[in-house]
């Protein structure tokens, strides 16, 4: 199955409409599709989100899905949120239950930047610490842990190098022992894993460590813009290289 389940609309901080993406994304050959946009309401950098409210996430949920309905392919409503450090989510219970997909991200973390260099190694470890306790909680994605992670002192980089600067943090401090600890909570909560398609993460020795510790993993490209949208080769072709087990969504959070 071609999918994308990470992917946001002009709800939020993408560039094309709900009817946009779900017309693209049929004419691409996708089959099965989550629009998934931010809301979280902690999140100081969301600036275009200050004025939504939950009703009006609500009523978005209804437009995918009555916009879905008419498609010949799957569409599904969630949203991207991120949490305290000890795993809340910034959402309230009558969202969740009301989404299809939800994912959990580490867009940032409780610690100042100013000041930090790139391997400051406070700053990383309470990185790990926020990743841990967002395997715990109720959210149905881990989304990207490795991708776009919140460094400091990247201003003024471009994407490419923010991409290597980004690896080189996720090879020093997301190591072995890290993964299996990270695994083990999320084999206990169930949440999948994202194989996220914008950054090209994560590296291909952690998918085939979470595999074997028995957790499954979701497929996004996490696009906000048509050429994005369904650039998720590198992720379809480790899954069935892998042999990695989907956690497809099938509506309102329940997923097979």
């Amino acid at each position: 199955m071609k999918m994308d389940w990470h992917i946001h609309s002009t709800f939020s901080d993408g560039q094309q409409s709900v009817d946009e993406l779900i017309i693209n994304a049929e004419r691409i050959g996708l089959e099965s599709i989550a629009i998934t946009d931010h809301f979280d309401t902690n999140d100081s950098s969301l600036y275009y989100m200050r004025n939504k409210k939950e009703e009006d996430v609500l009523r978005h949920f209804e437009h995918i899905r009555d916009a879905g309905s008419k498609s010949k392919i799957e569409v599904f409503a969630g949203i991207e949120t991120g949490s305290d450090m000890d795993g809340r989510m910034y959402v309230s219970d009558r969202i969740l239950n009301e989404a299809d997909i939800v994912i959990c991200s580490p867009h940032y973390i409780d610690l100042d930047k100013k000041g930090r260099s790139l391997m400051d190694e406070e700053y990383w470890e309470h990185y790990k610490m926020l990743l841990l306790s967002q395997a715990d909680n109720q959210a149905d994605i881990a989304g990207h842990p490795e991708g776009y992670l919140p460094a400091p002192g990247l201003e003024g980089t471009s994407f490419e190098e923010r991409q290597r600067l980004r690896a080189m943090v996720a090879e020093k401090y997301l190591d072995e022992p890290f993964y299996r600890e990270y695994a083990s909570r999320l084999k206990k909560s169930g949440k999948a894993f994202e194989i996220h398609g914008a950054s090209s993460t994560p590296r291909k020795w952690v998918l085939e460590l979470l595999r074997d510790e028995g957790v499954s993993f979701s497929v996004g490209s996490d696009a906000h813009d048509l050429p994005l949208l369904g650039r998720n080769e590198r992720g379809l072709e480790l899954v069935n290289e892998l042999n990695l087990k989907i956690k497809r969504p099938i509506g309102k959070r329940r997923f097979i």
